[in-house]
């Protein structure tokens, strides 16, 4: 396929006005292997466009709504460029190589009706798939699954964006796969948390129970209970740790917990449980790491108050859901 062409049927698709018969075909065609550096240099092009429109993509994209009404509402099948744009920030990477026939596309389609479950910022919600695995996601965290579980197909095939937890039925048959980035997590029967925001580095993964396995195209690492792998987008290096299990998934109760983490970290977590935006100024050093818990009564202006009796001199002000961090220039009294 010419380059050109590929460019015209990719902004065609984000900008909603492919014919509906088609949009399923393209969409699991951006989904799959196939065209990598085509598809890759048109749809960065497309991101690109999008962020000189509108310099906060991360806000422009959670102003979507619904686009199919036989869903509920928090289900929903996007077609809009910017609905997909989510999508390409998980799939634009991992997923392309090697054409597909579009008669398989059709086939697929048929059997296989894609779904996105999205939860909006400061919600955590759950879901039960087809398979009967149960599945919880955290604030402004999207999955894309099957309606239904084709029992006659190989693998059982999810794509998260966000954060969330699974609890999988077991089929020692059709191994779960969840796709994140490059990385695959697959498993047959167990529970287990993926992080793997857009907007961040790094795709975390904790094993509550059971065995995964984890790889990319460089790696493939058995996990064990209470073990976790972090993943490097940038360079694609992993690292394994012990941790309790139970504390990494605090989110699940709305419970927010720090062990040795830097200040951006925790302010990006922030922002997700509190629905707050920090405007942190220069001098505010983001990479100093704290230790801290926080339970689902607490207010932002608790969290707030413990952060800045924490880190010497900081200050905050608020206004509306923006929070200013400056940092002073006091002498230390700690």
């Amino acid at each position: 396929m010419k380059r050109e062409n590929l460019n015209h049927i990719i902004n065609d698709f984000f900008d909603g006005i492919t014919p509906k018969k088609y949009s399923n075909y393209i969409r699991y065609w951006l989904m799959k292997d196939i065209q990598v550096e085509e598809k890759e240099e048109a749809m960065l092009q497309i991101w690109n466009n999008l962020h000189e429109e509108d310099m906060n993509v991360q806000d422009a994209l959670q102003r979507f709504q619904a686009n199919r009404n036989e869903y509920e509402s928090r289900i929903r099948q996007r077609n809009k460029r910017k609905k997909i744009l989510r999508w390409a920030a998980i799939l634009i990477l991992p997923i392309i190589s090697a054409v597909l026939p579009w008669l398989y596309a059709e086939k697929f389609f048929e059997q296989k009706q894609l779904v996105e479950y999205y939860v909006p910022e400061g919600k955590i919600d759950s879901l039960i798939l087809s398979d009967g695995t149960k599945v919880i996601l955290n604030s402004n965290s999207n999955i894309l699954y099957p309606s239904s579980f084709n029992a006659h197909s190989g693998n059982r095939d999810v794509y998260l964006l966000g954060e969330g937890y699974f609890s999988v039925a077991k089929d020692t048959r059709h191994p779960f796969i969840v796709h994140s980035g490059k990385l695959n997590i697959q498993v047959l029967g167990t529970e287990f948390s993926v992080k793997a925001y857009p907007n961040e580095e790094q795709i975390t993964t904790t094993l509550v129970k059971g065995s995964v396995k984890l790889y990319d195209e460089s790696h493939n690492e058995i996990m064990s209970p209470n073990e976790q792998i972090v993943y490097n987008r940038a360079n694609g290096q992993l690292l394994k740790q012990s941790v309790l299990a139970s504390e990494c998934n605090y989110w699940m109760l709305h419970n927010l917990s720090f062990n040795n983490q830097p200040l951006g970290k925790i302010l990006q977590e922030i922002e997700k449980q509190y629905k707050v935006k920090f405007d942190i100024g220069r001098s505010v050093e983001t990479n100093q790491r704290f230790t801290m818990n926080f339970t689902n009564r607490e207010t932002i202006d608790d969290v707030m108050k413990v952060i800045t009796k924490l880190k010497n001199n900081l200050e905050y002000y608020k206004d509306g859901q923006t929070i200013k961090l400056i940092q002073s220039r006091k002498e230390d009294t700690h």
